[in-house]
């Protein structure tokens, strides 16, 4: 199997399936049974359900992994240290295994080191995360917004995309806030913006921190 590039990995673009009303309801709390499912290898499962229940579990949280923890990450895979790189990644994965970068970093590591079984194992985690986004809209308008439970999937997304954000920016319509990100693609040079519905992450950072 050949390593794949973090920018370059093929994503499967699906219709959209998720409605555009991003209600934040009563939250599903089976999100450790789901997880416990795909942490034992089932890929194939319903990865908008597993995102929508991991916003009502005690893991969840608006932004995602560390910003920090995944650059320091993504240089390691860059700079072929794949053993540190896996090591920051299981580090990610054990607060926040819903990162779809710690996910593809995986598969890039275990693919240069010929591990195919874990390299196609995190490669379908990843595009099984990345793929339940994008068939929630097409980003061209608020109506349309990507629906994200995190500001890290936000960012994960424009990366699969191929695009390089430079400036952000928040909207409001009725009673949802959106992110609109402007980047750049990295290979045609063609600008573009694009709206992701905070509408969960905004939930979450609205709920009182709990005392230890």
């Amino acid at each position: 199997m050949r390593p794949f590039s973090i920018l370059s990995i093929l994503v499967i673009a699906v219709s959209s399936v998720f409605a555009q009303t991003a209600s934040v309801q009563a939250k599903p709390n089976n999100y450790d049974e789901l997880l416990a499912k795909l942490a034992a290898g089932e890929t194939k499962i319903d990865y908008k359900q597993l995102r929508v229940a991991y916003s009502g579990s005690k893991d969840a949280g608006p932004y995602g992994s560390s910003h920090e923890a995944r650059r320091a990450m993504n240089a390691a895979v860059l700079e072929k240290r794949y053993a540190d790189a896996i090591r920051m990644a299981d580090d990610i994965l054990k607060t926040t295994y819903l990162s779809p970068d710690a996910h593809v970093a995986k598969s890039i590591c275990y693919a240069a080191q010929g591990d195919v079984q874990k390299a196609e194992f995190h490669k379908a985690v990843y595009l099984g995360l990345i793929n339940s986004i994008l068939a929630s809209g097409d980003g061209t308008k608020p109506e349309t917004a990507y629906i994200v439970i995190t500001v890290e999937e936000e960012y994960s997304v424009m990366k699969a995309l191929g695009f390089t954000v430079w400036a952000e920016a928040i909207a409001r319509q009725g009673e949802h806030t959106f992110d609109l990100l402007s980047a750049t693609n990295e290979k045609t040079k063609q600008t573009g913006k694009f709206y992701f519905n905070l509408d969960y992450a905004a939930a979450l950072l609205r709920q009182p921190k709990t005392q230890p």
